[in-house]
């Protein structure tokens, strides 16, 4: 089987994410289970399977989810948040220009606001290369610490704070009932009663409104294409650890 993971593996370039079989003996990620006996008598333990866990140790920062876990809206918005902006840095890479690794940190700036402050500055300080280090270096920088920066998905609380400093863009060329109307949908979001998106989609619509072209820009309001989105996807598990 370890023959096989690597013959299958080794082809592969270049890879931004894998979508596994749901409890697959072989693919699965966590809930294949593992039997005392042959005879499929007595659960040991909950593991991934073989083929699984190869891409685990071998890609161990790149989005990896299966099937089953996809059919919740917050995991599959992580998992192609991860995926489409893993994808964009790709191509940054391939091009080899400070300049548009420069352009790829500013419009995933809100993006990173969200996931992690701490990382953002970090990924800042090594875009604006004040050491004047050659791209590959510099590039081995980012990439790392943008795999940090993504690793969980971002809270509830953090992404509230996104959309806060977003509204400060206009916030006073809005009038008292369209701001009452934001805020209502925030709220609504917290208590965990609507997904963020209302809260997103009315952001969005003053951006267009205002033309600020600053936000967008910003990856935050579209990570990936739209085609990818829910219709309806209120179900936001605000306070659930769902990464376990």
């Amino acid at each position: 089987m370890k023959v096989f993971c690597s013959s299958f593996l080794d082809p592969i370039e270049e890879v931004d994410g894998f979508i596994l079989k749901y409890r697959s003996p072989s693919c699965g990620l966590k809930d294949v289970k593992v039997y005392q006996s042959a005879a499929g008598q007595g659960v040991v333990e909950k593991t991934s399977g073989y083929f699984g866990g190869f891409v685990l140790e071998r890609y161990p920062f790149l989005p990896v989810e299966d099937e089953g876990r996809l059919r919740n809206a917050r995991i599959k918005e992580h998992f192609l948040t991860k995926l489409f902006t893993f994808a964009a840095f790709r191509e940054v890479k391939s091009k080899g220009s400070i300049n548009d690794l420069i352009v790829f940190h500013t419009q995933n700036k809100f993006l990173l606001m969200a996931y992690n402050q701490a990382e953002l500055r970090k990924l800042g300080e090594i875009a604006a290369n004040r050491e004047g280090k050659p791209f590959e270096e510099l590039i081995s920088d980012y990439e790392k610490h943008l795999y940090s920066a993504l690793s969980r998905a971002p809270r509830y609380t953090s992404t509230v704070n996104v959309l806060m400093h977003a509204l400060g863009y206009f916030s006073d060329r809005l009038s008292g009932r369209e701001k009452a109307l934001f805020f209502d949908w925030v709220q609504k979001y917290r208590e965990g009663r609507t997904s963020i998106c209302p809260a997103i989609n009315t952001i969005r619509s003053w951006i267009t409104r205002f033309e600020t072209d600053y936000l967008m820009n910003q990856t935050f309001f579209e990570p990936y294409p739209e085609d990818f989105m829910e219709i309806d996807p209120v179900e936001s598990h605000l306070r659930e650890d769902l990464w376990k």
